[in-house]
């Protein structure tokens, strides 16, 4: 799959989403709708040990994701990605994820919870502006009114998991 057809795929979902009557589904596909779909598409493109099935996505603090945007969402990658949401209320419960979107509510205790996985083979997302935060591996980020992602290689490498050449040719790679 080239870059393009990635990019045409997020699209696609974000059009999904747009077109997607549910009660209390908002006719307009917001900043946190976009964030879910990157987060099941990146599930996509990394490889764990051990290829867990299916990869647990985790959004540990408050939750902006909407109950329709997530289940139309997995609804739309059946058969492609096997994935699951949960939403732990403790940060011990982290180790069982394979992919930790920690919320802006939890950024006072990023440092716990990055602590509890370093080198665990758990791909944690953020959604900084100020910049990737030290041990995360994937910040999203808002420039010129687009989402775009920093990636974080060392970081990636030092949890043992492989990110696709596709994926990281559309982030802004970060030392």
């Amino acid at each position: 799959m080239t870059c393009v057809s990635m990019l045409k795929k997020i699209a696609a979902l974000g059009l999904l989403l747009a077109l997607t009557v549910n009660a209390g589904f908002a006719d307009s596909v917001t900043e946190y709708d976009l964030k879910a779909a990157y987060l099941l598409n990146f599930a996509g493109y990394v490889e764990w040990p051990g290829s867990p099935k299916p990869v647990t996505i985790c959004v540990y603090g408050d939750n902006p994701f909407k109950a329709a945007t997530i289940s139309t969402l997995l609804a739309a990658k059946t058969g492609q990605i096997d994935a699951a949401f949960k939403y732990p209320l403790h940060s011990t419960q982290l180790t069982d994820c394979n992919i930790v979107y920690l919320a802006q509510s939890e950024q006072d205790r990023f440092d716990k919870a990055i602590a509890l996985l370093r080198n665990a083979p758990v791909l944690i997302i953020t959604d900084i502006q100020d910049g990737l935060p030290e041990g995360a591996m994937i910040n999203l980020i808002t420039e010129s009114n687009r989402l775009r992602f920093e990636i974080n290689i060392s970081t990636v490498l030092a949890a043992k998991l492989k990110i696709s050449s596709k994926l990281l040719k559309l982030a802004k790679i970060v030392p």
